[in-house]
This record gives structure tokens, sequence and C-alpha cells, in this order.
């Protein structure tokens, strides 16, 4: 899920945890995330937590597959971005 749609989903992960719930977040650019989800999802398989078909599965998998496609295009924005602090323009 995207950064922003997970802030805005009342119903995220994110919004649903309680208040002194650990989180742990991979980021799309870390080459380790899509292998992680892929690990998370077949433990919940396994645990019978979820079936192949239930909608966080399918979400899961989708993320882990879009994050490999891409991380080239996230590398790229990053490496403008540092161009861009480099020749003077202000950080975000």
């Amino acid at each position: 899920m995207l950064k922003r749609d997970e802030i805005n989903d009342q119903h995220s992960c994110l919004n649903n945890a309680l208040e002194g719930e650990r989180l742990f977040v991979m980021l799309a650019r870390d080459p380790a995330a899509p292998v992680a989800i892929r690990a998370w999802v077949n433990e919940r398989l396994r645990l019978g937590k979820n079936a192949p078909s239930d909608a966080q599965i399918m979400e899961a998998l989708d993320c882990a597959r879009r994050m490999e496609e891409e991380r080239p295009e996230i590398a790229e924005a990053r490496r403008q971005e540092k161009m861009r602090w480099a020749e003077g323009a202000v950080a975000p």
C-alpha cells in the first residue's frame, strides 16, 4: 500500500494498531522487503491464519510484486533528489 493510502485508510494495519503496539515498516527500496513479505504470507498460510485467496494475502503478494517492479523508479527518484541537494536545493 502506498504511504498516503495507508495513512488515509481508517481500516489499515497502521490505523488499527493499538496505541502502544509495535509496528515494523518495510520500504520498497529495500531489496529484502518483497522476500520478507512472501515469508510472512507463507507463515500466515502455514499457521492457518489465512487462506491463499484472502484479500490480505492477495494484497501482500501484490505489494511484493509491485515493490520489485517499482524499485528502479524509486532508485532513480532518490538519485535525482540527491543531485538537487548537491546543487544547493533545499532538502524537503
